[in-house]
């Protein structure tokens, strides 16, 4: 009888359990929709200023943009006379040479893009082979997850996020550096497949990542060139592997020289002389103050993910995550070279920080069948609302 009675609790006890873990999935479910849609609306909030209204024309002459070869011609004009990202500015005038409705649409599709990135970026570093979906607690868990800290811990949301030439500067370019990362982490496990035309599309996405902004760009090329040499070294990679690997590298490291040795560069003037005025040791004391205030949300959850995991799983982050936070670190140590260091430039630094926290997020809280996870995704959420309600009343 007695060991009927220990059998019953025991089923009551893993009936409630997983009511639980079934209750917070949903509410994660629902969060996230809610989330989705206060982002639809903080985007329509916010209308074109400031630099926008300069790039909605031919920088050429000023006239309106009519046409694709338009943005061609700014864009050449912008290198020689202004700054670097080419690409970057030329997606910037494309969404806004669609208008503003159009433009507040592609910005919400691309951040939930961006926020899928993040999420297999997860999948890869947390996964093992051919266990991936029974390895993770839940899909829309992780998703959630990653929302969650893209908005939370955003430097400055209404400026990387919301100004459209900053949601180009910042999270559009993020796209293709995350989808960089995508193929040379999937290249470190020889189990896994490599991405649908990788070998073809590897050398126009690393021009493009390397060609991205000032500190993605140089940072991933670095990252790749470790995991290049990495899966070199193991000797376990395929040739026709290690050949797109070496080619992406060589790629991303041309387009970084040519963004940062744009003549507009040295031609144009930094918006505050002091900056330029500032000593090595000024410059470095401005970035210990940036990381500070700007990472800081991000090094907090990373800091307590990272105890999680050493309590929980009792082990150190493994190489992937250590490789993207090197990819991390390596991005903010490049705006050394940088006069200015305003917040919305640790927007790249901040998401790789956050995919890491996440990883780690994942790996200690999947023995709580998801619950313990999808917790922490509907409290981040719910910052995250709180976040874009605030832009909504301003």
């Amino acid at each position: 009888m007695k060991i009927n009675t220990a059998k019953d609790n025991t089923e009551k006890a893993a009936i409630k359990k997983n009511g639980i873990g079934r209750a917070a999935a949903v509410t994660s479910v629902i969060l996230l929709a809610v989330s989705a849609f206060l982002l639809f609306f903080a985007n329509v909030h916010i209308p074109f200023m400031m630099d926008d209204l300069w790039y909605s024309t031919d920088l050429r002459d000023g006239s309106v943009l009519d046409s694709f070869s338009d943005i061609v011609g700014s864009q050449i004009w912008h290198y020689h006379n202004w700054g670097g990202r080419v690409f970057t500015h030329g997606f910037l005038q494309l969404s806004l040479m669609c208008g503003e409705r159009i433009a507040d649409v592609l910005n919400t599709v691309v951040t939930l893009v961006l926020v899928y990135e993040m999420y297999a970026i997860v999948r890869i570093l947390t996964c093992d082979g051919k266990d991936q979906k029974k390895d993770i607690p839940g899909s829309a868990g992780i998703f959630a997850l990653c929302f969650g800290l893209l908005i939370s811990c955003c430097p400055n949301f209404k400026m990387s996020m919301l100004w459209q030439a900053g949601c180009a500067n910042y999270v559009y370019s993020s796209l293709w550096v995350l989808l960089f990362y995508i193929c040379y982490l999937r290249a470190l496990d020889p189990s896994k497949k490599d991405i649908p035309f990788a070998c073809t599309l590897i050398i126009p996405l690393g021009l493009i990542t390397g060609w991205s902004t000032e500190n993605m760009g140089p940072s991933s090329f670095l990252t790749a060139l470790i995991i290049t040499f990495i899966c070199i070294k193991k000797k376990e990679t395929k040739v026709s592997k290690r050949i797109w690997m070496i080619c992406g590298s060589i790629s991303s490291f041309i387009g970084s020289v040519m963004c940062i040795l744009a003549p507009g560069n040295f031609i144009r003037k930094t918006d505050s002389t002091d900056d330029l005025a500032l000593t090595l040791p000024e410059r470095l004391i401005q970035m210990l103050k940036g990381a500070g205030s700007y990472l800081f949300p991000a090094l907090l959850i990373l800091a307590i993910s990272y105890i999680l995991y050493r309590n929980i799983i009792k082990e150190y982050p493994n190489a992937e995550m250590l490789l993207v936070l090197t990819g991390a670190v390596l991005s903010y140590g490049a705006m050394i070279m940088s006069p200015h260091y305003p917040d919305r430039a640790a927007f790249g630094t901040c998401i790789l920080i956050e995919i890491s926290a996440a990883s780690m997020l994942v790996r200690s809280l999947k023995g709580s069948s998801g619950s313990g996870l999808d917790a922490v995704s509907c409290l981040l959420l719910t910052s995250s609302s709180m976040i874009m309600f605030a832009v909504l009343m301003q």
